[in-house]
């Protein structure tokens, strides 16, 4: 059944082989060309199908015809193409006769092992089982096998679903370290470049002020040099006016001199406020930039062991997640199983104590059956009994003898069929009793010969005598049968009959009893006390059955009540180990707790006495890279979950849909086998007919084509005629309602006026009509 789907796409694979082929040949220049448009060789053709369909369907048997024709019709084909269509025929129909050859043998392989019969009829009716029973509880294999399949597919889908999800987690983490090692080397290049960003920076701010100074400096020197010049030149001025002005030049000697001193000091002191000014200004900028980056990088260690610290708790709180994810899920599995497996253990207990009840049941109403029937035997061996003893006493005996033998014959047979050990002791006591009858005979010819002999001389008491003897044969006969109902019911009868015949057996004391008489008492005695001693061994081995199905009982309560025991003490157990986990947790959280605030002190102390920049610098790359990474696993978490969730729920309903399909797929397939083989039949025929009904409408276009085309003109002439004769109409009916028009107006004009007249002569009657009008 399941090689169908590769048979046929072989079969496909063939037909399309062939197609190709037909259409790679080439032509054959020896047969004449065919002609599509030749109706004859279709109509042959036709004729030669039918004639084949006939020989199929009405000569089955004549196989010679069929072939004959067959090879007629595909005569019609080159004979490439009839190898293929051969072939392709041969090969399809073969396939499909496998097939069904396959599906029958496997159909009446697993019919033959439903309906075979394992075990015989007597072990089946020694066991109590019918065959609706067994026709009931007997199971499909199929159906087996089938759920064997799923659960094979199922479990190795979970197995391939399990290993591709660790192999997802390893690339991921592995692609996390890698984009972690990344991230801190470019971070570390980062800072790195930074770090060379500010010292540059620092250096050009250092060969700016270096740049200013020495300008100032060229500035002072400059200033010195034109008062230099200043007083070369003076010098030279004329001896005359020397001599002149000697005090005017000592006296400029001296302001010059003193001008000098002031300016020296007021650049100097100039000088020095401006190198004062700057290296103030410097020193502020200096500092106002430590502490600002001091600041940024405390800040910066501060936002950075803040985010540390939420990720190494997200962290732990997403590891305690799973592990407790993974202890629940077990603690769940655990829980179901110990669930089915109690459901289980409940149902086959409460079955087997069904089972006990209903046996114990069976086996009371079975005893209670028999008690019932031994009851009605009592009663009527008891009825019988004192009949004999009424018959006896009145003298009757002989007469019913006979029939008192064979109703405790019957009594003896009414009772249900005892145990083979029992039926052994009541055919030995059945020869017994027929011994006592043959002796109670030959006694009772001797009776009569003595009562024939006495019968002049003997009283009514000596009768009465006689009598007794009787009723003590037939009391021994009451007791001959041993472990059966009439026999345990001897005692019984034996009182009723003391209690009949007690007033009676006086007379009797003074005769002495016969010996046979006395033996078969014996024997009774004997049997009695056996009888007894089997009782009272019967009622030991009852007490014994009931001590050890109460102590089985007691033994089962005591295992079932030790179980609840255990189950309560492994519940003690682990309630008392989940709360000293949540204990443990509790410490390890305040552990974690303290030991957090002793890192924190720590960190503010370690953070007090080392405030260098570099520190800084690589506090606060490591929390920009710790920032990213988190991000990215935060991210990489999400995505996984989403994505995980996503694949599981595809994956679940693409095998879903899968194995609805292979089951739709396995139930259509021998349908489509069947009828695409039927189809392909038809289609042969179907395209024979095709082709001439084709080639018939292609004639029958053609000539339609050519009469549309005639009617196309004739309908054009027509139309033209038609457009024509519609102009005139229309030209027609607008001169005559022009005509109709003008003497409508005519007409018009003379209502009006006879209104305007009828509305005068109202106004000379009515003055109001015309401002009634008016309005």
């Amino acid at each position: 059944m399941l090689l169908a789907p590769q048979d046929k796409s072989s079969s496909r694979k063939r037909t399309g082989l062939n197609r190709w082929k037909q259409f790679t040949r080439r032509p054959n220049p020896t047969k004449p060309v065919f002609d599509p448009d030749n109706v004859e060789h279709w109509i042959k053709r036709v004729k030669k199908a039918s004639e084949f369909a006939v020989s199929q369907v009405f000569s089955a048997g004549n196989s010679d015809l069929s072939r004959r024709l067959w090879g007629q019709l595909v005569d019609l084909e080159t004979p490439e193409q009839i190898e293929d269509h051969e072939e392709v025929y041969t090969e399809d129909l073969c396939g499909y006769l496998e097939e069904e050859d396959e599906s029958t043998t496997v159909q009446k392989f697993i019919d033959h092992l439903l309906h075979k019969d394992v075990v015989d009829s007597g072990i089946l009716e020694d066991l109590g089982m019918n065959e609706k029973q067994d026709k009931k509880w007997q199971k499909d294999p199929r159906l087996t096998m089938e759920m064997r399949h799923k659960q094979v597919k199922e479990n190795r889908l979970r197995r391939e679903k399990e290993l591709e999800r660790q192999r997802i987690e390893k690339t991921l983490k592995k692609s996390a370290f890698l984009e972690a090692q990344y991230l801190v080397q470019e971070e570390k290049k980062r800072k790195a470049l930074e770090a060379k960003k500010e010292e540059e920076e620092i250096q050009r701010e250092m060969v700016k002020l270096r740049r200013e100074i020495i300008e100032r400096r060229l500035t002072v020197e400059e200033a010195w040099k034109i008062e230099k010049k200043k007083q070369e030149n003076s010098p030279k001025i004329p001896e005359k006016g020397m001599f002149q002005s000697v005090p005017i030049l000592l006296d400029e000697e001296k302001m010059a001199k003193e001008r000098k001193k002031k300016l020296r000091e007021l650049l100097i002191q100039t000088f020095k406020e401006n190198h004062q000014c700057q290296k103030r200004y410097f020193s502020a900028w200096h500092k106002l930039i430590l502490d600002h980056r001091i600041k940024l990088g405390k800040a910066g260690t501060l936002s950075d062991w803040k985010l540390q610290l939420k990720v190494l708790r997200a962290w732990r709180d997403y590891t305690r997640s799973q592990k407790l994810g993974r202890e629940t899920q077990a603690i769940e599995n655990y829980l179901r199983e110990e669930n089915r497996k109690q459901q289980l253990a409940a149902e086959y207990n409460r079955k087997q104590v069904l089972q006990h009840h209903f046996t114990e049941w069976q086996r009371w109403h079975r005893i209670e059956i028999r008690k019932r029937e031994l009851a009605i035997t009592k009663e009527e061996t008891r009825k019988k009994m004192n009949e004999l003893l009424e018959a006896a006493s009145l003298g009757k005996l002989s007469a019913n003898m006979s029939s008192s033998i064979s109703l405790l014959e019957e009594a003896t047979a009414m009772e249900d069929p005892p145990r083979n050990g029992e039926q052994q002791l009541i055919e030995k006591q059945k020869k017994k009793l027929q011994k006592q009858q043959k002796t109670i005979l030959e006694l009772k010819e001797n009776q009569w010969l003595a009562e024939a002999q006495r019968a002049a001389g003997l009283t009514h008491p000596q009768s009465c005598q006689l009598s007794n003897p009787g009723e003590d044969e037939w009391e021994g006969i009451g007791q001959v049968l041993p472990n059966s109902p009439v026999a345990s019911l001897g005692t019984e009868g034996s009182d009723s009959r003391n209690s009949l015949s007690g007033p009676r057996r006086n007379p009797r004391q003074l005769m002495a009893p016969h010996p046979i008489l006395k033996a078969m008492e014996e024997r009774a005695v004997q049997r009695a006390e056996r009888r007894r001693i089997l009782a009272e061994k019967k009622k030991k081995q009852e007490e014994e059955k009931l001590a050890q199905l109460k102590a089985q009982e007691e033994e089962r309560q005591k295992k079932e009540a030790e179980e609840k025991e255990a189950q309560l003490e492994k519940k003690r157990e682990e309630k008392r180990l989940k709360k000293m986990k949540e204990l443990e947790k509790q410490k390890r959280i305040k552990r974690n707790q303290q030991l957090e605030t002793i890192a924190k002190e720590h960190y503010e102390s370690v953070l007090l006495r080392k405030k260098g920049l570099e520190p800084w610098k690589r506090l606060r790359m490591q929390s920009m890279q710790n920032l990213q990474v988190a991000k990215e696993h935060h991210s990489l978490t999400l995505q996984r979950k989403c994505l995980l969730t996503w694949f599981q729920w595809s994956q679940e309903s693409l095998a879903k849909k899968m194995a609805q399909a292979d089951q739709f797929y396995s139930q259509i397939l021998l349908r489509r086998v069947i009828r695409s083989w039927l189809q392909h039949l038809i289609d042969l025929d179907e395209e024979v007919r095709k082709l001439c009904v084709h080639f018939l409408q292609k004639k029958i276009f053609r000539a339609w084509s050519d009469m549309v085309r005639e009617a196309r003109v004739d309908s054009k002439n027509k139309h033209k005629i038609a457009v024509e004769h519609s102009d005139r109409r229309i030209l027609w009916i607008m001169f005559q309602t022009w005509k109709k028009f003008a003497k409508f107006t005519k007409e018009e004009k003379e209502k009006e006026e006879r209104r305007e007249q009828l509305r005068r002569k109202v106004a000379e009657i009515l003055p109001d009509f015309q401002m009634f009008t008016l309005l």
